[in-house]
């Protein structure tokens, strides 16, 4: 069994005969084709942009943790303090008990989705029992005045790193806000970008459809596909457009997790379609009736709307067309 595009259970939905029509046409770029490609250039743009940006913010954020332990470390050498050392001993404990309990109800209780947060965590308190320990040791040592201030000299180079990566994170942070608020895209995380050289294809086994949403935006833990479309902004979602999202929700629901809703954008105008089973059926009976006309090769005209056909780019070489 053939597979069947969401592009073209979008044209179907439109009109069966025009897909049909459809079929045999030669690629042409239209100017809503060349639109399409300005703003897949764009959000790819941005999705590099928030990539870098959460890149820069990790580097600043792990220089900065570093500069403030190379700091104390270098305070350590410099006085001696009995008490610290004790201090530092029960902290140091403390967390080491809190990484046992971690280690512990991540074997026992946590849940799949839990895990990745639960290891950060365990390894921050592992981290923090280490250092902290170390202290306890460095607090007891006799003082030594030249390698605290050889230190504390490493500690704000650090400083320096980290305020040159917070400056590479606000930079890139500027530009991907400045995309965001010209396509005026929803927030969340771009998690896929329509890209006919580097986004994989989505498929579905199960139903035998495929496609490439525009966008898949990662919003919480749900992913949210978004279809952009150019052109004239209708008064309402069209009903080609919402079973063409229809198709994205079910590529998403199969190859990352159900999706609460999609996404239908009309310039500055934004449609949540929500993700029901009705509208899931109703689909795939469409993408039945294409495969019986795949079969049979008898297609027709669905509708009695003249405006339809005057719009349709295909009417010149429509048999059935009403205008």
């Amino acid at each position: 069994m053939d597979y069947i595009s969401a592009g073209d259970i979008e044209k179907y939905s439109y009109c069966p005969l025009s897909w049909w029509l459809s079929r045999g046409e030669k690629h042409v770029e239209s100017e809503g084709v060349k639109k399409h490609r300005e703003i897949s250039r764009e959000t790819k743009e941005m999705k590099e942009k928030y990539s870098q940006m959460k890149k820069f913010e990790s580097m600043a954020i792990y220089y900065s943790i570093g500069a403030t332990v190379i700091a104390l470390v270098g305070i350590s050498f410099i006085y001696s303090s009995p008490l610290l050392s004790k201090i530092f001993i029960l902290f140091s404990i403390g967390w080491l008990m809190f990484s046992i309990y971690l280690l512990w109800k991540f074997e026992k209780y946590v849940l799949i989705w839990e895990k990745k947060t639960t290891e950060r965590v365990m390894v921050i308190a592992s981290a923090s029992a280490t250092v902290l320990s170390i202290f306890s040791v460095t607090f007891v040592l006799p003082p030594n005045y030249t390698l605290g201030y050889v230190m504390e000299v490493l500690s704000l180079l650090w400083l320096v790193f980290a305020s040159y990566f917070l400056h590479l994170a606000i930079k890139n942070e500027i530009r991907y806000n400045e995309i965001k608020k010209k396509l005026h895209l929803p927030d969340g995380e771009i998690i896929y970008v329509d890209d006919l050289k580097k986004s994989p294809i989505m498929k579905s086994k199960k139903y035998k459809i495929w496609g490439r949403p525009d966008l898949l935006i990662k919003v919480g833990e749900d992913y949210i596909p978004v279809e952009i479309k150019t052109g004239r902004v209708p008064r309402g979602p069209l009903f080609s457009h919402i079973m063409q999202l229809t198709a994205y929700m079910i590529l998403v629901e199969e190859n990352y997790k159900t999706p609460p809703y999609g996404i239908l954008k009309y310039g500055p105008v934004i449609y949540k379609i929500e993700y029901e089973e009705d509208l899931k059926n109703l689909m795939l009976e469409k993408v039945r009736e294409m495969r019986r006309a795949l079969e049979t090769g008898e297609v027709h005209r669905n509708h009695h709307k003249v405006g339809k056909c005057l719009h349709c780019s295909r009417r010149d070489i429509c048999p059935e067309k009403l205008a």
